[in-house]
């Protein structure tokens, strides 16, 4: 108790420290406006930093691909590196590194990212970068063809020489059986090669359709300047009819258990990964269902780790993967040990930990504890310009709403230990599960 109550006090200092920190910040209420073509632009002024974040967020994903060439739009997180009118290819990372930056693309099933932070001076060019990359992208067969070629090379050795990597994806697709998360990323493995290139070269609408982008500017700027340069480089016109506003429908928890043995020669670790489904984020049980995931497997409060590790000293290796989708996501908890018998105590103590959440509520110390620390956590991903944008334009896309601090804070604040025990009952059932045990041979 000593060990929680002192916890407490200390994330409740940090939350205090955070809290005063950002109230400093000098940032203003961010504000939003649409360019005459329908591209949406949203400012977010933080005035004491020397750094800015250019964002944009494609509401386009591989959702979006023809269902014959599923998993096209995963190429462009590479195509969308090459050359342009005017640029050679990877020359915007060139630009970004010189300037001592950071930035990235990453194409997901739901939407897309291409992010670059850079010296607030240097806004201009990375406005005018990211402009080429949506109006004058260059993509030819062979580009294509190279790109098609490196993606099916590096998953078909993955998927034939990394267990990890298999067993993960196998996990994926039963959990998110008869759903759109179901096929992986990329597509399925043997038709990757045999897309129709034409039809590649179509997807590129999809990123440059002004209706389907959000571009968020956070950190140091000028705004009456940023606005005129946006309007100057990004009001191109776009020969498309008007996007339907895509609808999601929140994916309910699974109803059957699946429980399935591999036995594999030349593996040094047995294993066995559960998945749970968890919810949508267009529900307040995304918010409560990170207690139940920071509760397991946040190393800083991890139960999993206190009772297989230090209570049993079992010495399980604990891992943790948490989707990023909008519909629906995954808990895929993941325990390996050489020795067979002591990972067969951890899933017992693991099935028998899951079951007294959905009996008992957790102790009030716990919840604590784990309301502060998600607290901090979020606190502090909203200093940071990468993560401060994405969570601004997804809210932006889902909700309507830029008052994201306040919000999110309302709602931690009314969460009690009820709900988590609701959404316990709700998600942790044993209909939710798919579990894969890998054993040496």
């Amino acid at each position: 108790m000593k060990r929680f109550f002192y916890a407490f006090i200390f994330l409740t200092f940090c939350c205090f420290i955070i809290n005063a920190n950002t109230k400093n910040s000098s940032s203003t209420n961010p504000e939003s406006f649409k360019l005459d073509n329908g591209l949406t632009v949203i400012l977010s002024p933080i005035n004491n930093i020397q750094a800015t974040c250019v964002l944009i967020y494609h509401i386009a994903g591989v959702r979006d691909d023809p269902p014959e060439i599923k998993g096209a739009s995963y190429l462009y997180q590479n195509l969308m590196l090459m050359g342009t009118r005017n640029l050679e290819p990877y020359e915007r990372f060139f630009f970004v590194q010189k300037n001592g930056g950071a930035s990235g693309i990453k194409v997901n099933f739901d939407n897309s990212i291409s992010y670059q932070i850079i010296p607030d001076h240097k806004i201009n060019n990375a406005l005018w970068i990211e402009s080429e990359r949506i109006n004058s992208l260059i993509i030819s067969d062979r580009i294509i063809n190279i790109q098609k070629n490196n993606i099916y090379k590096k998953n078909y050795r993955l998927m034939n020489s990394n267990i990890d990597f298999k067993s993960s994806t196998w996990v994926k697709s039963k959990i998110f059986e008869e759903t759109i998360y179901q096929t992986p990323i990329y597509g399925n493995l043997e038709m990757i090669r045999s897309f129709d290139n034409l039809s590649i070269k179509k997807i590129y609408n999809n990123f440059r359709n002004p209706h389907k982008i959000i571009m968020v500017i956070s950190g140091k700027f000028d705004s009456k300047k940023i606005k005129k340069t946006i309007k100057k480089l990004f009001s191109y016109s776009f020969a498309k009819k008007k996007t339907i506003k895509r609808k999601y429908t929140p994916i309910k928890p699974g109803k059957k258990f699946i429980n399935k043995n591999w036995v594999i020669d030349n593996i040094h670790q047995n294993s066995s990964i559960y998945a749970i489904r968890a919810p949508s984020k267009l529900s307040f049980d995304y918010l409560y269902f990170d207690f139940i995931r920071y509760h397991l497997v946040d190393p800083r409060l991890s139960e999993l780790t206190k009772i297989m590790n230090i209570k049993y000293k079992l010495d399980i290796n604990i891992k943790h993967e948490y989707t990023n989708n909008i519909e629906s996501n995954a808990l895929i908890i993941t325990m390996s040990s050489p020795k067979r018998i002591n990972l067969e105590r951890a899933k017992f103590l693991l099935n028998k930990k899951l079951q007294s959440l959905m009996n008992f509520r957790i102790s009030s110390s716990s919840f604590k504890a784990l309301k502060s620390l998600i607290e901090i956590d979020f606190l502090k991903n909203m200093t940071k310009l990468e993560k401060r944008s994405i969570m601004l334009a997804e809210n932006f896309h889902l909700f309507g709403n830029l008052d994201i601090e306040e919000t999110y804070l309302k709602r931690l604040k009314r969460a009690t230990s009820y709900d988590i025990l609701r959404i316990c009952r709700k998600y942790l059932s044993k209909n939710n599960r798919v579990i894969l045990n890998v054993y040496k041979k």
